[in-house]
């Protein structure tokens, strides 16, 4: 779905975001949502705690490969090659050009071996560490990710457009310091460091950056497979090669909780969602900046094979997953419901 028809969906979708179940809602036509970490989903869903949820890979894949759950469907059939995960990083660690060279070098080493063919049976192999999936299930997940190197600007503005325009956003770029939108933006979503690297990459396939001088605490979401770019830039030495050192190895359940982290000072620098580390920017005036990209699409509804869900109409009164409020699939999944005229509810 395209222009003015996805905007409208994607306004609506926000407001019910930015309400989060706390209007009324039209008789009949609630849909239940609880917040779970991924890893606690599938047992929820075994147990009839839940009826479905929507996570990240390789969590859908996982309950579809095991024959206990069915896909519903894929994030990208709701949103088309809507942005997902990012490599974020903190004021501080933007103003250092040798660190943030470093840092988007060792991404897009990693995601380009990520990308290439040849090396398939060695990523498989780093996927299934990552996750503790079996191989059958990481192959599965693979199918439904886009590994980039950096994000779609436009997808971007367009989100910050809903939000905008939905009366959601609780502060205006100039109340947080910017002369006008385009100028938010650009601080934002830095290229400049990726624009530098992939130049100097053409010129020299062999070129490594300036090691950096301090040492960083990194982050990222637990055995999240669209953050793979980062395990494999620890297990191919990427991160090694280009001087990066520190506690790289932080973990947290959703992007949210990676957002409270750069807010507290515990890290300088995460892979995490994109949507809650743009609300989260300007609401909460969490000074981090995007410099580079993880994936597109990625995620998925998945319900439990006996529930007798076949679309999402059928989701009306049935209870649904979610990793957090704020989170890329939050958003997914209010998006789904509102082209279904569906209203999510909190579950008591």
């Amino acid at each position: 779905m395209k222009g003015k028809a996805l905007s409208l969906i994607l306004i609506a979708a926000l407001l019910s975001v930015a309400l989060s179940g706390c209007t009324e809602t039209r008789e009949g036509n609630e849909v239940y949502v609880v917040k779970l970490s991924p890893a606690d989903m599938r047992n929820e869903m075994l147990s009839g705690e839940i009826d479905g949820f929507i996570a990240w890979e390789p969590y859908n894949a996982e309950v579809v490969v095991r024959g206990e759950g069915e896909y519903l469907v894929q994030s990208g059939e709701i949103w088309p090659n809507h942005p997902c995960c990012i490599l974020a990083v903190s004021d501080e660690v933007a103003k250092d050009e040798k660190l943030l060279r470093a840092l988007v070098w060792a991404h897009v080493k990693a995601t380009r071996f990520i990308n290439d063919p040849g090396n398939y049976e060695k990523v498989i192999q780093y996927a299934v560490e990552f996750t503790g999936k079996d191989r059958e299930v990481v192959e599965e997940a693979m199918k439904h990710i886009k590994f980039i190197e950096f994000p779609d600007e436009q997808e971007f503005r367009n989100y910050y457009e809903r939000l905008r325009e939905g009366g959601f956003l609780e502060r205006t770029v100039e109340e947080l310091g910017y002369a006008s939108e385009d100028e938010f933006f650009d601080d934002f979503l830095m290229r400049e460091a990726y624009d530098y690297v992939v130049q100097k990459l053409s010129e020299d396939p062999s070129w490594v950056p300036e090691k950096p001088d301090r040492e960083i605490n990194m982050g990222h979401l637990t055995a999240d497979l669209h953050e793979l770019a980062w395990y494999v830039a620890l297990k191919e030495g990427y991160f090694e090669k280009a001087g990066i050192r520190g506690d790289l190895e932080k973990q947290y359940a959703n992007g949210p909780m990676a957002m409270e982290a750069f807010k507290a000072g515990e890290i300088d620098v995460s892979y995490l969602g994109g949507a809650p580390a743009t609300l989260k920017r300007i609401n909460d005036d969490i000074r981090i900046h995007i410099v580079a990209g993880a994936n597109n699409e990625g995620s998925a509804i998945v319900v439990s094979k006996n529930s007798g869900i076949k679309s999402i109409e059928d989701l009306r009164g049935k209870t649904i997953a979610i990793p957090g409020f704020g989170t890329v699939q939050d958003f997914i999944l209010r998006m789904a419901l509102e082209q279904h005229n569906l209203e999510v509810r909190l579950k008591e």
